[in-house]
């Protein structure tokens, strides 16, 4: 992950199997990547909107000392530590870094898009911002969206759905095996699977055309555009 023309951030995604099968992993995304509004569930004596930056850092630095976070903040750091492997949390300056590199508001937004977008979710990418009032501007628009649409996009545990989409890409590109495909990332079997059937449609398509069982001036178009 580029954070600037120099210095870069190492970024590790999660695979499928690890999203079913680990706790921690599951207990520290949907806590870092919730709403303010899961924010003040978390902590609901917090007066001001907490932002994803300030509600980690007030996990971390403020709150996770105590016995009623310790498991959300043992599980966080933990994963953290396997996400971005060069993580360094310092106690004492309330801050903490990747590779030296200090992690501010713009660079958590954009890590959390990242795992968002290999998460499977569809995701805007990050604004930059040329002032603090702009950047607050920005999140007050957001915020009276979320009341609006009351809307979160977070993967819901459906394992039974998404074996249906593997067994789909398995039966559209034989070569692909279930084994193969839990070690993927859920953004790739979205995308597999997309394709899948249009492979399947592109192959009755096909038959069809060698048959002459088509309408006179139709193309056959290939699936993957």
């Amino acid at each position: 992950m580029l954070v600037d023309k120099t210095n870069y951030l190492k970024l590790i995604v999660i695979t499928l199997i690890d999203l079913f099968q680990e706790k921690d992993w599951n207990i520290c995304y949907h806590t870092i990547s919730g709403t303010s509004k899961d924010f003040k569930k978390i902590l609901p004596f917090q007066e001001e909107e907490l932002t994803p930056y300030s509600f980690i850092v007030k996990l971390l630095f403020e709150f996770g000392q105590y016995n009623k976070y310790k498991e959300i903040y043992t599980a966080i750091v933990e994963q953290l530590k396997i996400v971005l492997p060069e993580i360094k949390i310092t106690a004492s300056k309330e801050e903490f870094s990747v590779n030296g590199i200090t992690i501010t508001d713009e660079i958590w937004d954009y890590i959390l898009y990242i795992l968002k977008l290999s998460n499977g979710e569809k995701v805007e990418k990050p604004l930059s911002f040329d002032s603090e009032e702009a950047r607050k501007f920005y999140l007050a628009q957001k915020r009276n969206e979320e009341k609006i649409k009351n809307l979160r996009s977070k993967m819901n545990g459906d394992q039974d759905g998404l074996i249906k989409s593997m067994l789909t890409i398995t039966y559209a590109f034989p070569s692909f095996t279930m084994e193969y495909l839990w070690q993927q990332t859920m953004a790739q079997i979205l995308w597999l699977q997309k394709n899948a059937a249009g492979a399947v449609s592109y192959e009755v398509n096909a038959q069809a055309f060698a048959a002459g069982n088509v309408k006179k001036g139709k193309k056959l178009d290939f699936f993957i555009k």
